[in-house]
């Protein structure tokens, strides 16, 4: 028998499954966006919606 994976039972460290978007309701999730000039946005870790156009830096 193989052994059981020690962070099986963990809950996921970054768990956005109960967050909502303030703006349409939708799940969030947790992406990484890189630097881009022309638009001005920073790179790092962002909540970002699929439904509407919302981000939020972490």
């Amino acid at each position: 028998m193989g052994k059981v994976a020690k962070t099986a039972d963990r809950a996921k460290a970054g768990d956005s499954a109960e967050q909502a978007c303030p703006k349409c309701g939708k799940p969030v999730r947790i992406v990484k966006r890189i630097r881009n000039r022309q638009l001005n946005i920073a790179g790092g870790m962002y909540l970002s919606c699929s439904g509407c156009e919302y981000a939020e830096k972490l």
